[in-house]
C-alpha cells in the first residue's frame, strides 16, 4: 500500500532507523490516531479493542519486513547459488545493541513468529555455544506436520536423477525438507531455543554446504574470525523478514561487522529450495 503526504515522509523517516525503532514509532502514530478518533465517535459507541490490537500487531510485524532497492523478490539458482545475497555493508542503526558477551532475543509477536535477535559475539559466548549440550524444541512456528524427506537438486544439472555413486559431489541434497534454523547459531553462543530460530528449508540454513551457504555463510565467517581474534568481537543481528501473515520468513536478513572491521557484511538469506515451491502462510509445501 502506498501512502502520500506528510505520514508517508515520516515513515520514510523512521525506516532508517532500524526494525525495532520504527515499530515503536508506528505505534506512537497509531496510539496518536485512536486517542483522536475517541473524540469523534459518537456517544454509546466504542472501538473494538480486537481490531485496534490487530492494527498494532500487523504495524509491529511490517517493522520484520525490509527492501533492497534491486534485489530480485524471488530467489532463483542462477542468481543465489548458494541461497544467500550480500547485499551491502552492516548497519545497525537505530538498535540497542547489548554488551559484549551477550544476545538479546525479540519475543515472538502475535503470530507467534520470532523476531529480531542481535548480539555482540565474544571468544567466551563462543566456547560456551560450541560446548553446550543441544537441546532443540519439539516444534517451532511454521513447522510442519511431517517434514518430507526429499532430494534437492544444488546445481542447475539433475543430478539427483543419477545413480548415487554416479553423482558428482556436493551436487545433490538427500534428506528432510526444513530445518529449525537458528537466527544467531549455537556455535557463536545462540540459545536453542524457539525465538532464535525459523523454520528454514535445508538450503535456506546451510546452502550447498560446501562451502558454507545461507545462514552458515556468516556464522563461518563469525567463527573463524573470532576464533582467529580471542579478544575481539562481533557484532551480529538476524532479522527475519516476513510478508503479511506468514508464518515462514521467505528471507532473513544478516548484518555482521567484526571490531577490526575486517568483516563489515549485509547478507540476505533466502528461504527457498530448488525445485519446491514453499507454502511460507502455513508450512510445508504447495
Amino acid at each position: 500500500m502506498t501512502h502520500n503526504g506528510p505520514m508517508s515522509k515520516f515513515c520514510s523517516k523512521c525506516s532508517r532507523k532500524g526494525p525495532m525503532r520504527m515499530k515503536l514509532h508506528m505505534k506512537r502514530i497509531v496510539a496518536g490516531l485512536l486517542a483522536a478518533l475517541t473524540l469523534i465517535v459518537p456517544a454509546g459507541c466504542s472501538a473494538d479493542s480486537s481490531a485496534i490490537g490487530g492494527l498494532l500487531d500487523g504495524l509491529a510485524s511490517q517493522g520484520q519486513s525490509q527492501s533492497y532497492g534491486s534485489l530480485p523478490k524471488e530467489w532463483s539458482l542462477a542468481a543465489a547459488p548458494d541461497y544467500y545475497t550480500v547485499v551491502g555493508k552492516a548497519d545497525f542503526s537505530g538498535v540497542d545493541l547489548p554488551k559484549a558477551g551477550e544476545i538479546r532475543y525479540a519475543e515472538p509477536d502475535a503470530l507467534g513468529r520470532s523476531g529480531q535477535v542481535v548480539g555482540v559475539i565474544d571468544k567466551a559466548l563462543r566456547t560456551e555455544g560450541s560446548e553446550r549440550e543441544r537441546d532443540m524444541p519439539s516444534t517451532i512456528t511454521g513447522w510442519p506436520k511431517k517434514n518430507p524427506e526429499v532430494d534437492i537438486n544444488l546445481t542447475a544439472d539433475n543430478t539427483c536423477s543419477l545413480a548415487k555413486d554416479s553423482r558428482p559431489k556436493n551436487t545433490c541434497y538427500h534428506g528432510y525438507l526444513f530445518n529449525k534454523s537458528h537466527l544467531i547459531a549455537k556455535s557463536l553462543g545462540g540459545q536453542d531455543i524457539a525465538k532464535n530460530m525459523v523454520t528454514g528449508t535445508r538450503t535456506q540454513n546451510v546452502g550447498k554446504n560446501n562451502p558454507a551457504g545461507g545462514m552458515a555463510y556468516t556464522e563461518s565467517e563469525a567463527r573463524d574470525w573470532i576464533d582467529k581474534h580471542p579478544d575481539g568481537t562481533i557484532t551480529y543481528m538476524a532479522t527475519p523478514n516476513y510478508t503479511g501473515d506468514e508464518l515462514l520468513p521467505r528471507t532473513v536478513t544478516v548484518d555482521i561487522r567484526t571490531s577490526d572491521g575486517s568483516i563489515d557484511q549485509r547478507v540476505v538469506v533466502w528461504n527457498a529450495a530448488n525445485g519446491f515451491t514453499i507454502d511460507y502462510a502455513k508450512g510445508g509445501t504447495r
